[in-house]
């Protein structure tokens, strides 16, 4: 520590609150008792080597809490981060059980059931019982050393239930960071997410060097490295690398020579950073939604419901975000921190949000009710995080319909009944909509009569929701499920509510991945839009889009990352784009940083930016100066 302060280089200490081979084997009291098989999940890393301790255990908490104390009373640290505060599984042991009693009256359930009131109640323990974990960790350190910045690992918070970190306990975080795996769409949610959840700036992307967390000389190219760092400074984040360092001691020094070369790209831009993200549309990711109704009647002894990211409402977050990535359209991930703020979104979007309460239902219908333009699809607003399932869904006034039942077979079709939906068909005669065996997308059945107007009804194949077979006649193509029986039930409506206007889709859109969905859902959103989008591009798909306001400096900072799926990056030709003038600002200046060299641009009468990139390599930052 003394020899990095030497050299001006502040120290973060690093602790494993979950992870402690030596807890277990000198403790072996204190081990984690999983009710899954395999509570790492599989995968690479090798799960044999973990000793996995429980966090409800109160001499290891002890434990914990005397490591803090050593760490920040004996070195001269300059951050404090704590990892693993999670559960790697549910946990069986007598204290995770006494305290489940104490403070929910029942036992342990002994049945995933998300319609069942005790077993909802209970995962709001787990969840409660790490976020005021976490929050003493922090208080703990801070009583010491008041001066120094405290966070926990968020990499799992976007993962389903089992691991129990809600988006409630990033308060007990200065700011987030964490370690991610999960690829492009990932970093894009994830990024968004944090930016808008975190309580102090800037938020932390981590990942590897290597490929992946289990791999020691396989390296990623430097090529792939760049643009995750790239991704980072665009969502004005920090970018956080992980080396492990060799058995003897040594450096990897391949890896930092690849991460020198990285860092050196992504410098320039640093001293541009900052400002509030600039985001017409919101995509709400619910902390309570992370599960999946195809798990009821699981038992909760036994391997996992599902991988950690395999839950419905998550594929809806995702695929809306890659969509309006895609169209370079401005909007960030949003939660329930941003209820009493949703006034700041021209559209709001509810994408399959498996389960609310009574503040959601409400603040999204004052949202409404004062004029804003909110997209639902899906099971939205039908269950309560109590459990309760109800007949409507809980939002069907602002919907325009009612909700009848859940569609049981594989496939339905959508048949256009509004110009935006058939133009976004592009010829097709009906858009086919999937449900995976796994619940991950599809369908509500809708009442007919309701008051909203239909802008697409619901078609289905011959014999639905028979699947077919060899030994019966429930079916008419033998590879296919074409569209047979034409119905005047809506699938999708629009909806004047209040001062606002409501979408409502029974299928979930966004989460399909046919050539049409995307132009579909996309244009969906658009008609919702009261004004021109505060920035838009007419270029690649694979092109990130984003701006920061930094209103102190009277400036609006315009990101372009060319994160293309396979590096090589090919660079792209003259993008043209626009950008919205600031309320009561105009645009006097466009530059391309950090050089600092002018771009000519024109302005419209209402004041918007209009101006042509000459050339997109790997990312490219403007700067467009207003008065």
């Amino acid at each position: 520590v003394d020899l990095f302060h030497a050299r001006d280089i502040p120290v973060c200490a690093y602790y494993s609150v979950n992870f402690n081979n030596w807890a277990v084997l000198e403790h072996p009291e204190w081990k984690l008792q999983p009710a899954l098989e395999a509570p790492l999940g599989g995968g690479l890393l090798p799960a044999a080597r973990y000793g996995l301790c429980c966090l409800n255990n109160p001499g290891y908490r002890d434990f914990v809490r005397a490591q803090a104390t050593e760490i920040v009373t004996g070195y001269q640290i300059d951050a404090m981060f704590f990892d693993m505060v999670w559960w790697q599984s549910v946990c069986l042991c007598d204290h995770c059980r006494t305290r489940c009693r104490a403070e929910t009256g029942k036992d342990i359930p002994e049945t995933i059931d998300w319609l069942d009131p005790d077993w909802c109640r209970f995962q709001a323990a787990r969840e409660r019982w790490l976020t005021e974990f976490a929050a003493e960790l922090r208080s703990h350190v801070r009583a010491v050393r008041p001066d120094i910045p405290v966070y926990h690992n968020f990499a799992v918070a976007m993962m389903n239930w089992v691991k129990g970190v809600s988006f409630e306990s990033a308060r007990a975080h200065d700011f987030l960071g964490g370690d991610f795996y999960g690829g492009r769409e990932e970093q894009l949610v994830v990024s968004r997410l944090m930016l808008n959840l975190s309580e102090g700036a800037p938020v932390e992307f981590m990942t590897t060097v290597a490929a992946n967390l289990a791999e020691h000389e396989n390296l990623k190219s430097v090529e792939e490295l760049t643009l995750q760092a790239f991704a980072a400074t665009a969502s004005a984040s920090s970018f956080l690398t992980i080396v492990a360092i060799n058995p003897d001691g040594t450096p990897n020094a391949e890896a930092f020579r690849r991460m020198g070369e990285v860092y050196r790209s992504t410098q320039p831009y640093d001293e541009f950073l900052g400002g509030r993200p600039v985001e017409d549309i919101a995509v709400y990711f619910s902390s309570e939604s992370k599960m999946s109704f195809a798990e009821n009647g699981s038992p909760l002894v036994g391997p996992p419901a599902a991988s950690a990211t395999q839950f419905p409402h998550f594929a809806a977050v995702r695929g809306a975000a890659a969509k309006l990535q895609k169209a370079h359209l401005p909007f960030g991930v949003i939660t329930r921190k941003q209820l009493p703020d949703l006034a700041r979104y021209n559209v709001v979007i509810l994408p399959n949000v498996s389960r609310m309460d009574a503040a959601e239902v409400e603040a999204f219908r004052a949202y409404v009710t004062q004029g804003g333009r909110l997209y639902a699809s899906r099971m939205t607003s039908l269950t309560e995080t109590s459990g309760v399932r109800h007949d409507d869904f809980m939002l069907a006034d602002l919907f325009g319909c009612s909700f009848d039942n859940q569609e049981t077979g594989k496939v339905i079709h959508l048949r256009a009944q509004s110009e935006i939906v058939e133009s976004a068909f592009g010829g097709q005669a009906c858009l086919s909509h999937w449900a995976s065996g796994d619940g991950l997308t599809g369908a509500v059945r809708l009442r007919d009569g309701g008051k909203a107007q239909p802008l697409a009804t619901l078609s289905l194949p011959y014999g639905y929701p028979h699947g077919g077979s060899v030994g019966d006649q429930h079916w008419a193509s033998i590879h296919s499920s074409p569209r047979w029986t034409d119905t005047e039930v809506p699938i999708i409506v629009e909806n004047r509510f209040g001062r606002g206007t409501v979408i409502y889709s029974a299928a979930d859109i966004e989460a399909g991945t046919s050539a049409a969905h995307d132009p579909l859902f996309v244009g969906l959103i658009r008609s919702l839009l009261d004004d021109v989008p505060a920035f838009e591009a007419d270029t690649h798909p694979a092109v990130w889009v984003t701006a920061f306001d930094q209103p102190e400096l009277r400036r609006t900072i315009l990101s372009f990352l060319n994160y293309q799926d396979e590096p090589p990056v090919l660079p792209i030709a003259e993008v043209p784009f626009r950008l919205r003038a600031p309320a009561n600002g105009r645009f006097m200046r466009l530059a391309i940083l950090p050089e600092g060299r002018e771009l000519p641009f024109d302005l419209d009468t209402a004041g918007t930016l209009s101006a042509v990139l000459p050339q997109l390599g790997v990312f490219a930052m403007l700067s467009a100066d207003y008065e």
